[in-house]
């Protein structure tokens, strides 16, 4: 198949939460709802939709799209003090492994599903995914409980796709722990992290974890299998080293 060679959508947003402007970033402008409550569980603004008092899309301003959330209070004082601790110790990507690892710690999760389920699951990925399949130029990402795909997203950033999914299962009420990330994109730790501060299962990707990822998964309970669709896919169980696989 031959891909058209495009410009894909991306424009800059804007989140406040309670007022505050919270961050300014660029992502494929569709779904702004669900990647705003994906990145407030990231930023340990949210932990269920219980937590959102309010969200909705702004119209753009100078050329910007927003975002405005509210939370509780208390919620928001959490997260506000969280950022607080990493600017001023400076733990950045490890806050969850030096710092506050309580936040993810938990049993192993339910393992990923058998390394052969993924060629399907990652053929319907590719194939729910048509801005990704006809340019190749967006990441897609998905919830998954091992036999199909939920939550399905396409975007710009790989962290956007998987903001996406998070906010938007966690916008429906979904039964997060039953579910695992299907993403396209390298397993980082910051990827690793979202998946753990929404308590998902496990993680599958056609690339590779970063070392970092392994640790975060590791703490978090989370299996991750890399190169998932391919016939060498290789898993890290939540019990091996970083340079472990099987």
């Amino acid at each position: 198949m031959t891909r058209d060679v495009v410009a894909v959508p991306e424009k800059a947003v804007r989140l406040r939460v309670n007022g505050l402007r919270i961050a300014t970033w660029t992502c494929t402008p569709h779904a702004l709802e669900a990647l705003a409550a994906g990145r407030l569980v990231h930023d340990g603004f949210i932990t269920s939709a219980d937590d959102v008092l309010a969200l909705r899309t702004l119209p753009p301003e100078d050329g910007i799209l927003g975002v405005d959330a509210e939370v509780p209070p208390g919620r928001m004082a959490v997260a506000v003090a969280e950022a607080e601790h990493r600017d001023e110790h400076g733990c950045g990507p490890r806050f969850l492994l030096d710092c506050r690892p309580d936040l993810i710690r938990r049993a192993p999760a339910a393992p990923p599903p058998d390394p052969a389920a993924f060629h399907g699951l990652f053929r319907a990925l590719y194939d729910g995914a048509a801005t990704y399949r006809g340019t190749g130029g967006l990441h897609t990402a998905a919830l998954s409980d091992g036999a199909s795909l939920s939550f399905l997203h396409e975007e710009v950033g790989r962290h956007n796709a998987v903001d996406k999914a998070i906010g938007h299962a966690l916008l429906e009420g979904a039964d997060r722990p039953a579910l695992g990330l299907v993403t396209t994109a390298r397993i980082s730790g910051d990827i690793a992290a979202k998946a753990a501060r929404a308590g998902l299962a496990w993680i599958a990707s056609r690339s590779v974890p970063t070392t970092l990822a392994v640790e975060i998964a590791a703490v978090a309970g989370i299996g991750i299998v890399a190169r998932a669709p391919s016939p060498d896919a290789r898993v890290f169980a939540p019990g091996d080293s970083v340079s472990e696989a099987r």
